[in-house]
This record gives structure tokens, sequence and C-alpha cells, in this order.
């Protein structure tokens, strides 16, 4: 695929004022939920940094901190994987003889997020299962 739309630029499909209208309001609506994750991940950030300071003061309970770090990264992850998509999205619909170029560029990103996101549960659920002997092993010592 083209770098940039205006290399992309030939006699390709153009959708409709309806299918762009779908298009726009998918925009819409994954522009709202990356707000919400990123919301989401900053607030388990906060969590994260509390409860890892409460953690190196007592020497203990270092399974929730692991825990929130991993559902901070993958909101945040996803947040900004979704906005991205977003922006292409609503690129259709603003732009002329292009769509086809956006469209893809979209589902290249979708394609990373979820890439990426398979991959960070993959390994939040390798730090989970270590986070958990942490903590088995920290009150078995307690």
């Amino acid at each position: 695929m083209s770098d940039s739309p205006a290399d992309f630029k030939s006699q390709q499909y153009e959708f409709t004022a309806e299918q762009n209208q779908t298009i726009n309001n998918l925009a819409a609506a994954m522009e709202v939920v990356a707000t919400l994750m990123k919301v989401a991940g900053l607030v388990f950030l906060v969590f994260f940094g509390l409860l890892l300071v409460q953690a190196f003061e007592t020497q203990t309970n270092y399974g929730p901190v692991v825990g929130l770090a991993a559902a901070m990264l993958i909101c945040l992850s996803m947040g900004f994987w979704t906005s991205g998509a977003a922006r292409s999205f609503r690129r259709i619909v603003e732009s002329d003889n292009r769509d086809i170029w956006h469209l893809m560029n979209a589902l290249g990103k979708l394609e990373k997020m979820y890439s990426l996101l398979r991959t960070m549960i993959m390994g939040s659920l390798v730090v989970l299962v270590l986070g958990l002997a942490l903590y088995a092993f920290n009150r078995l010592q307690g």
C-alpha cells in the first residue's frame, strides 16, 4: 500500500452518503471508547502508583500492583490505538477519492492494535501468575 493518500489517488471506490454516515457513526463511537479507555488507564495509573508506594513501604502485597500495571497498559494501549483507527475512519468521510486508502489505513491500525492487545494479554497472564506467586510467597512468610 502507498505511504500517502496523494500517491494512492486514482479511480477508486467512493462510499455513498449513507455508507459515509455509518462510517462516521463508527468513528464517533470509537472516539468515545478511546477517550474512556485512556481515562480508565490514567485511573489505573494513579492506583498503581499509590499501591506501589504502599507495597515498597510494607515490603508486601505486590500482587495487586502487578495487576493494576497490566490493566493500565491494556487500557492505555487500547485507547491510543482505537483513537488512531477512529481518525482514519473519520478521514474516509472527509476525503474525496481516497476512501479505500483511508479504509486500509484504519484496518491496518486495528490489526496492529489487536495484535498488540493479544500479546499484552498473554504477557499480562504471565505477569499475573508471577504476581500471584509473589503474593503467595509473601503470605507464607508473613
